[in-house]
């Protein structure tokens, strides 16, 4: 017995021996085999570190267990700087025997915990999840290293803890799953079998295009799923999924035995009513629904079957509907209540002509008040439509029925509409034949929330309905502190709502006596001088498919420090772009008057704007203050005084931050100057130190001045104009730049007496003659350097003229006009030339990409059939029946 016993324990001991050492032996081979197959089918950068690499005997006894721990998978280009896949613990239970005969590995069991999954699909469709070889290159490989090393014949997985976001920018479409808990069974080593998975989600949230329609929710799955891999068919036989509290099963089946996918599955709800209805809108399940009762049948079901390919879709229907409902929150005693509801969907074919949706049946009552609605919609091919609507409702009933967090709502809004027709009676204007009446009238209404803790307020306002147009009778209400006056017409509206590729018109008539924008605006610290980055931002990009004329009388805008007043004019939005025209305005003291645009449409790489500006008596030293652009062109402008008159032509294109770009700014005009002063500059000082004359330390005086201003290439070109400076008239011309610099001739008659004698010795060498004392001289002097470090030189010295100082006075300022106004119809023909060849460069790259898509689509249609026809097959590797 003693020597039994001892065989016994011997025994044992071997296996724990065994246990601890085979691990150890094993664990480089397994090891490779892992890395062999990573490389022989991703092309990816898959990363983990071998102290992260552990086997164990003991954790799946009599399986071997293998965990890698801070795992995972990095794209190559163009997501070569994003992770795909970051693994907190992968771990593979393998099938020991396998691990020690040494020609496959078999892998039963794969785990994940914490996996961080992170999805992108490009705008071009190209994808980061898109690493798996191809199968012939995969192949190829096998054949080079004797076949696979691993045979995967998985009987179980689980994921802990996970959060996958999925990012697809082609659709666009951004959704996030997050406290992913899933485990699933089955014998993939079978032909046949059943598989059972169990799924829970903490937090799902699904958007398109910006709009969330799905936040927060919970979503749990139980599936059981018959797998047939021999005739590639799967059947639904339990499966419960629930979303928040709404609850569905369905049965059926899905085969794809060719080219071809069948199914035939329906689906129901599964005990929900109407609170179950209500958990699913955004928001309310947190903070709404514990202080709500809900009551009312609800059903909902529907089917899907048929076979989907090329040439056919399979027959979609669905049903939804509530009876006897009724909503009452507990603060509140009046209910939402007799809510009936109706509404099905029948897709039977892919001809969309046999498309409809029917809501018959739509009503609700709150305190007495009554809303009914019927809709149906049928033929998406020639939309045939009728829609009706009926009632009143008293917002601030609503929102003590449907509690809304720190928000104010009340109004009272009243009306009916009825339409009718058909789609091609709409763009023929056969508008006999589409019957359209209604109206809709809102008084007293107030909404403020923290979005908009302006508040935005209705006082009274009506919309009559016809099948041309909806007329606003009357507008009168405000936007915080900014009065709202409005009427007019909208055209084209159901043609826009139903059709594609239409545009919608509008002519309205605007008035107020204050808009304020300044409420508007976000606060911000005080400018930080650095480098802004701009790569996120996006410009102003105004619509293509609306045509609006608005005719605009305001008599204060507030726009920062400014107040533009008596604002009348045409602000025209069509094609992308926002023109105005004829508009007038005052602003800091001067008058102004505005025609041009902002352009903005898709063809454009970046907006273009042109304006022609006409200002009368504007104040210097506040256009300074007041235009970074004077700030950047005019610097000297600082420190001057006095009033300019201008007829300016302005254009070029904007940055991402909304701002001009200097660089390629061009403009040309005239400038007028009745009387105006310049004193205390580094400029003056560095004239001086030239020319040694004591008044030029003193003010520089310009009356009368009319100069041709030319801005290009970033700097701002003058033609030669007179001044004067130290009691004496000087002619200047030349140019400075966004950077400061400085590119000016200057000409002055000065009595060489007033110059030092070491300044005559220069100006007789200059001027050839023994002694300048006593004759007036002119000096001609070159000016650069920057505002802020003016350098100036004398280039030149001679006799002055007789009978005083030689100016530009005698040129004729007509003729300055008329060379103004050429070279802004130049201005014009090159503003538009550049739009074009911008459209053009843009249009180019577009119908490339459109081109380069087109052919990747085509040549990647059947490497994704064969794809997804050989994913299961291959990726459980199943026994073939070859051999019965």
């Amino acid at each position: 017995m003693k020597k039994v016993l001892l065989i016994i324990l011997g025994f044992f001991a071997i296996l724990i021996v065994a246990a601890a050492v085979l691990p150890i032996i094993f664990k480089d081979d397994i090891r490779a085999a892992i890395d062999k197959e990573l490389d022989k089918n991703l092309n990816a950068q898959v990363y983990y570190s071998p102290d992260d690499f552990s086997l164990s005997l003991f954790r799946s006894f009599p399986n071997l267990s293998v965990n890698v721990s801070n795992f995972g998978v990095v794209g190559n280009a163009p997501f070569e700087q994003d992770t795909l896949a970051s693994i907190g613990e992968f771990g593979l239970t393998l099938d020991i025997m396998s691990v020690i005969r040494g020609d496959q590995i078999k892998i039963v069991n794969v785990g994940l915990e914490e996996p961080r999954i992170h999805v992108i699909v490009l705008a071009d469709g190209t994808a980061n999840y898109d690493i798996a070889k191809s199968t012939g290159e995969a192949e190829d490989q096998a054949e080079e290293s004797g076949g696979s090393a691993v045979n995967i014949q998985i009987q179980g997985w689980e994921i802990n803890n996970g959060r996958v976001v999925y990012d697809d920018r082609s659709l666009p479409m951004l959704a996030t799953i997050d406290g992913l808990t899933h485990s699933g069974s089955g014998d993939f080593a079978q032909d046949v079998f059943d598989m059972s998975t169990n799924t829970t989600v903490d937090q799902l949230t699904i958007g398109y295009d910006g709009i969330e329609y799905i936040t927060n929710k919970r979503l749990s799955a139980d599936l059981i799923m018959a797998m047939d891999f021999a005739n590639m068919k799967f059947t639904f036989k339990e499966n419960h999924l629930a979303l928040n509290d709404f609850g569905f099963l369905f049965e059926g089946f899905l085969s794809m035995p060719s080219e071809d996918i069948n199914m035939d599955i329906q689906f129901k709800g599964e005990d929900i009513n109407l609170k179950s209805v209500l958990s699913l809108v955004p928001g309310v399940y947190q903070e709404y629904m514990d202080g709500v009762t809900a009551a009312g049948a609800v059903s909902f079901a529907g089917s899907v079957s048929g076979t989907y390919n090329e040439e056919s879709m399979p027959q979609i229907f669905a049903e939804f509907g509530i009876a006897d409902g009724k909503v009452n929150y507990a603060e509140y005693p009046i209910p939402m209540e007799d809510i009936q509801i109706h509404a099905k969907l029948d897709y039977p074919s892919a001809d969309l002509a046999e498309t409809s949706l029917e809501m018959d049946k739509f009503h609700l009552t709150l305190d007495g008040e009554e809303v009914t609605s019927y809709l149906y919609f049928e033929n998406l091919e020639d939309y045939y439509w009728d829609f009706r609507l009926n009632g009143n409702l008293d917002l601030e009933k609503l929102t003590k029925v449907v509690k809304l967090e720190d928000t104010e709502l009340r109004g009272l809004v009243n009306g009916s509409l009825t339409t009718k027709g058909r789609m091609s009676d709409l763009e023929a204007e056969q508008y006999e034949k589409l019957p359209t009446e209604g109206s809709v009238s809102i008084s007293d209404f107030y909404y403020q929330s923290p979005d908009l803790p302006q508040g935005f307020g209705i006082a009274d306002t009506r919309l009559s309905f016809d099948p041309e147009a909806i007329t606003l009778d009357k507008f009168k209400g405000n936007a915080g502190k900014t009065d709202l006056q409005m009427d007019g017409q909208i055209t084209n509206y159901l043609q826009y709502a139903l059709g594609d590729s239409t545009t919608l018109y509008g002519r309205l008539n605007f008035s107020s006596d204050l808009v304020d924008l300044n409420e508007w605006m976000t606060d911000t610290e005080e400018p930080v001088e650095e480098e802004v980055d701009t790569s996120g931002l996006e410009v102003v990009r105004i619509p293509t498919d609306v045509d609006f004329v608005l005719t605009s009388n305001i008599a204060v805008i507030k726009y920062d420090n400014l107040d533009l007043k008596n604002f009348d004019g045409e602000v025209v939005i069509r094609d992308g772009a926002l023109k105005l025209n004829e508009v007038g305005f005052n602003l800091l003291d001067g008058a102004f008057v505005m025609n041009g645009a902002y352009e903005s449409a898709p063809t454009l790489a970046k907006p273009l704007y042109n304006f022609d500006f006409e200002i009368k008596e504007l104040s210097i030293p506040s256009a300074f203050q007041s235009f970074v652009s004077v700030q950047k062109l005019v610097p000297v402008a600082k420190k001057m005084n006095g009033k300019f008159s201008t007829d300016l032509q302005i254009g070029g294109s904007l940055g991402a931050d909304m701002m001009p770009v200097y660089e390629d700014m061009q403009g040309a005009g005239l400038l007028e100057i009745a009387n105006a002063s310049l004193e205390n500059v580094k400029l003056l000082s560095a004239i001086s130190n030239v020319s040694k004359l004591n008044q030029s330390d003193g003010e520089v005086s310009l009356r009368d001045v009319l100069m041709s201003i030319e801005v290009k290439d970033g700097r701002i070109h003058v033609a030669p104009f007179d001044f004067t400076i130290g009691g004496r008239t000087a002619t200047v011309s030349g140019s400075s730049g966004v950077d400061g610099s400085l590119d000016y001739a200057m000409s002055m008659d000065v009595p060489s007496g007033d110059v030092g004698q070491a300044l005559n010795s220069a100006i007789s060498s200059f001027a050839g003659i023994d002694n300048a004392i006593g004759k007036d001289i002119t000096l001609n002097l070159g000016i650069g350097g920057t505002y802020d470090d003016p350098s100036v030189k004398l280039l030149s010295a001679k006799p002055g003229a007789d009978g005083g100082q030689t100016t530009v006075k005698a040129a004729v300022k007509e003729e300055v006009k008329q060379q103004v106004d050429q070279k802004k119809e130049e201005l014009k023909e090159e503003l538009d030339a550049k739009k074009e060849e911008v459209k053009e460069e843009v249009q180019q790259k577009v119908d490339e990409k459109k081109e380069e898509a087109k052919q990747e689509l085509e040549e990647k249609k059947e490497e994704v059939k064969d794809k997804a026809k050989d994913a299961v097959k291959d990726l459980f590797n199943r026994k073939k029946k070859d051999d019965g």
